[in-house]
């Protein structure tokens, strides 16, 4: 009799771990999106364009709504005038983030990585905050970095685009 009630707990605890796996595994077949590390890479690129004066990269970054502004063109030269120097130092970004999931899919993510203390070789200090939609599931064209804040260390800021609300 021992041994029958046994072997009833083993096969129900056998499927009910089947049917917890496979209910489970049901989510992964949707992306994840990590916002921390995504906010790194976004850094990572962005301070890369700035410092190497990349005019095509910095607006590869941006969302199809900022890039059809008509004076785009002219800000992102502006705040390449502004950035000088390689970077030699800088902290760690605070990366504040939103995110709206509906049924286990993300809708809506939005980071704003904001990077301070970026030191340069030309003894330039800045702070550099963006604002990026990672995915915007009602409005697509707004996916991207939207705007571009470049403070220096006497507080003089220069924007690139404009802040889209959801």
């Amino acid at each position: 009799m021992v041994a029958k009630m046994k072997k009833q707990a083993i096969i129900i605890s056998g499927i009910a771990l089947l049917l917890f796996v496979l209910l489970a595994t049901g989510c992964w077949n949707r992306p994840f999106i990590d916002s921390g590390v995504e906010g790194s890479r976004l850094s990572e690129e962005l301070l890369g364009y700035l410092e190497n004066d990349d005019a095509e990269g910095i607006k590869g970054m941006l969302c199809e709504m900022t890039r059809e502004s008509p004076t785009i063109d002219e800000e992102i030269e502006v705040a390449l005038e502004f950035f000088e120097g390689k970077i030699i130092s800088r902290d760690f970004e605070f990366r504040p983030s939103s995110k709206s999931v509906r049924n286990g899919e993300i809708v809506y993510l939005e980071i704003a990585p904001d990077i301070d203390n970026i030191k340069t070789d030309k003894e330039q200090i800045y702070r550099v905050k963006f604002y990026v939609q990672v995915v915007n599931a009602k409005s697509p064209e707004k996916e991207g970095v939207s705007e571009i804040v470049i403070t220096n260390a006497e507080g003089e800021e220069c924007i690139v685009g404009e802040f889209l609300d959801v």
